[in-house]
């Protein structure tokens, strides 16, 4: 535990990856959204998906934590389990407390200032912010886990097989889409598969992804089990 422990604290000192980096990212992106809107002044409101950007970045996160940390982490002589644990652990902090954050920041946005006085809508987005607020911080949360695991994954997957596992798996998920679009539009299905996933709120498709986390983060684990330093 106390190991795990201090994976977390090992983590935790590198602020500038896990909270000023990502959210200055946003918050640019954020101020750029607020000019456009004063320069508008437009009576209808407006949607941004600018909010995505501190999701994406917690992919790329999850891709390059590995490389930074991982060879440090065990030089120490920290256990692959404690290690993945520890990183696990923060991860799931930041992902709760930027949830938390935005929908603190959605609330002000909708409620107090009504769109920042423009009528911008950046924190706050229909569809993924129709439910109750505890759905909306499971949404958050758990779109950041997935991205997260997603990277973390294929970091895994090129430290325990190399370049060539990673580029196999870039293969397959090339291929696997590629495949899907074909099948789809060969038997005209895409009306039908947007009219089934339409009946479902964000809600129900952030449950979805909760499996796929998982196998993500068993995946990586043992990955990370038969890994080379």
């Amino acid at each position: 535990m106390n190991r795990t422990t201090g994976i977390i604290k090992m983590h935790y000192r590198d602020k500038w990856t896990w909270f000023i980096i990502p959210w200055s990212i946003m918050m640019f992106s954020f101020v750029v959204n607020l000019i456009v809107g004063v320069l508008l002044r437009s009576e209808e409101v407006h949607y941004t998906g600018g909010i995505s950007s501190i999701f994406i970045y917690l992919f790329i996160a999850g891709m390059f934590t590995l490389s930074q940390t991982f060879p440090f982490a065990i030089s120490l002589s920290a256990r692959r389990k404690d290690y993945f644990l520890g990183t696990a652990a923060m991860v799931a902090m930041v992902s709760a407390v930027t949830a938390a954050a935005l929908l603190l920041l959605g609330i002000i946005e909708t409620q107090l200032t009504g769109g920042w006085g423009v009528r911008v809508q950046f924190f706050h987005l229909p569809y993924v912010n129709d439910g109750n607020m505890l759905q909306q911080l499971w949404i958050y949360f758990s779109v950041m886990m997935h991205l997260f695991f997603f990277g973390f994954v294929m970091a895994s997957v090129n430290r325990r097989f190399r370049m060539t596992g990673l580029i196999l798996l870039l293969a397959i998920m090339l291929v696997v889409p590629a495949v899907a679009v074909t099948v789809l539009t060969y038997y005209r299905w895409w009306d039908d598969m947007f009219g089934w996933l339409s009946g479902y709120t964000a809600f129900q498709h952030t449950l979805w992804m909760l499996p796929l986390t998982i196998v993500y983060a068993l995946l990586s684990y043992l990955f990370l089990r038969k890994s080379t330093v």
